[in-house]
């Protein structure tokens, strides 16, 4: 558990070191060592610091999950508002170049616009 190099306590520097604390690293004996849930510790204070720096962690990998979807979500609009421009382009470009296909489909479109959103006739679409 320990490396060779390291045989005493941080306290008791004539006694055996059984353990590094995880959070800063130093050796402590047996009768030094704190337990925690994630681990062994040279003090109540070492413990403590970890704990809060995983409690901590957990609460950025949660945000950042979040936010991740946020973003994803942002993207996929920032792309279908990019197509619809596209899109309405080249419609108004059909129509200008009188292009057969895509000027009929355009047409088509406009009527149901028209249909369903009357209130695109009185700003000229």
């Amino acid at each position: 558990m320990l490396s060779p190099s390291v045989s005493g306590c941080i306290n008791h520097p004539g006694v055996e070191a059984v353990a590094r604390c995880k959070q800063c690293g130093k050796p402590a004996c047996a009768s030094c060592v704190v337990s925690g849930p994630t681990g062994q510790f040279c003090s109540e204070a070492c413990k403590d610091r970890h704990e809060k720096f995983i409690e901590r962690a957990q609460q950025l990998q949660e945000r950042s999950r979040s936010t991740g979807t946020f973003r994803k979500l942002k993207a996929l609009i920032i792309k279908l508002v990019i197509l619809i421009i596209a899109l309405v382009i080249l419609g108004f470009a059909a129509l200008q170049f009188d292009l057969p296909v895509v000027s009929d489909f355009v047409r088509k479109v406009l009527q149901l616009l028209h249909t369903y959103l009357p209130f695109l006739g009185r700003i000229g679409l």
